[in-house]
């Protein structure tokens, strides 16, 4: 957003960036002068629900105190959660887990095709899929996530090339040669 206060009005037109707290960016050297610095994107951040979420995909063996002691040392303030903390976290996992997709048997091949902004990824485990999906949210897209058989999969993906070819399509499948498409 614009810097809160602009001690140049009058002399030079707002940066459209500023830093977190509403201050301008710092001075450089510029062909003119100083000027305001470029800014550069920070990733996003993920909340601690979804940093939860995201260790306990990697990590399905921890307890509450590695995620606990994870969080901390990712430097999420685990102080800030309404309740006691070890009592939320357990309740986070606990949800995991009952929401977790049942694995297929091996005869019932899947693809987990997740879809987000203008990307389309298609995995063979639910596991990678939903580490994308986790990735998607904290980019601040409302990712949705399907489990197709590869029929389905196959059909779908020959309408994204005919009727949206400017979405992107990767193929994670470990099966296939990787790529966009």
């Amino acid at each position: 957003m614009p810097p809160r206060d602009w001690p140049l009005d009058g002399f030079a037109s707002r940066p459209a960036t500023s830093h977190h707290d509403g201050t301008p960016l710092c001075p450089v050297p510029g062909p003119n002068g100083s000027q305001p610095a470029d800014p550069i994107g920070a990733p996003a951040r993920l909340t601690m629900w979804q940093a939860v979420r995201q260790s306990w995909l990697i990590h399905p063996d921890w307890t509450v105190t590695d995620h606990l002691a994870w969080l901390d040392g990712e430097g999420y303030d685990t102080g800030t959660l309404t309740g006691d903390p070890a009592e939320v976290v357990g309740r986070w996992l606990a949800e995991h887990r009952r929401t977790a997709p049942v694995p297929r048997p091996a005869d019932d091949p899947r693809v987990y095709m997740v879809a987000g902004g203008d990307m389309v990824a298609v995995f063979d485990s639910a596991e990678e899929a939903d580490i994308m999906a986790v990735t998607m949210t904290a980019a601040n897209l409302e990712p949705v996530t399907l489990p197709l058989t590869e029929a389905q999969w196959e059909q779908a993906h020959a309408v994204l090339r005919s009727q949206l070819p400017h979405v992107t399509v990767t193929d994670a499948r470990s099966t296939r040669a990787a790529g966009a498409s």
